[in-house]
């Protein structure tokens, strides 16, 4: 479990080795759209933690499932710390979410239905009899990220964003937005870091939770606003 842990973990921070990304820019429906459903179950449900280049997973298995461990064990620290200062990523982002849209004279409703069994879009999007569109925007990843062994952390977040019309069945607009992501794919929308959200390590992290918060809330901010942005 745990090396699988490390594969998904490398899978988003080295999506640099991919193929270009394909978006789909936005196609305006003959109306403008002045109402939007808004998919839930946005954010995972725990942040990320994760030291991409760490010296442990240099030594073969045995050090990749002591890393693993390690890796870990810092992730459940940091979600120990954000639990006390009570901080919710998915209300954040829904709340980010529909002031953009708003500020653009959209109005906004939440659609209803079940969590994700996967971080992806949904597999399929009812009727819309509240909205001329449904907007989907999948959080694959948020978090804290360090290029390596001794290098700082900064707020990380990949997001996957998705417009469809009323019916559910045409794509108006797809693509894809990092936040400090390493080596981002090409073709994807890429935001860079606000450097006064800096840690040098764990112990930083945790013992400032409110600011450890704050990074993540600034961050899954910039992708939420970037996202409304693509609606033209």
């Amino acid at each position: 479990m745990k090396k699988l842990v490390i594969v998904a973990a490398l899978g988003l921070s080295l999506s640099g080795c991919a193929s270009r990304y394909a978006a789909t820019p936005y196609l305006a429906p003959a109306q403008p759209i002045q109402t939007v459903s808004l998919a839930q179950d946005i954010t995972p449900s725990e942040a990320s933690a994760f030291e991409v280049a760490s010296v442990g997973s240099n030594f073969g298995l045995i050090g990749a499932l002591i890393d693993a461990g390690v890796q870990d064990s810092r992730k459940d620290r940091v979600n120990e710390a954000l639990s006390g200062v009570k901080f919710d990523a998915e209300m954040e982002m829904q709340a980010v979410l529909s002031q953009a849209l708003q500020s653009k004279n959209i109005q906004v409703t939440i659609l209803s239905g079940e969590d994700r069994k996967k971080r992806e879009f949904l597999l399929k999007y009812p009727k819309n009899e509240n909205g001329q569109a449904t907007l989907d925007v999948v959080v694959l990843n948020y978090g804290y990220i360090s290029a390596g062994s001794g290098q700082p952390w900064r707020p990380t977040v990949m997001a996957d964003v998705q417009l469809v019309d009323a019916d559910g069945k045409q794509i108006l607009l797809k693509n894809r937005i990092a936040y400090n992501v390493v080596n981002p794919q090409q073709g994807i929308i890429t935001l860079y870091p606000d450097p006064q959200y800096i840690f040098s390590g764990r112990e930083e992290m945790i013992n400032n939770p409110e600011k450890l918060a704050e990074g993540l809330r600034v961050a899954l901010t910039a992708v939420a606003v970037e996202s409304v942005k693509l609606i033209q």
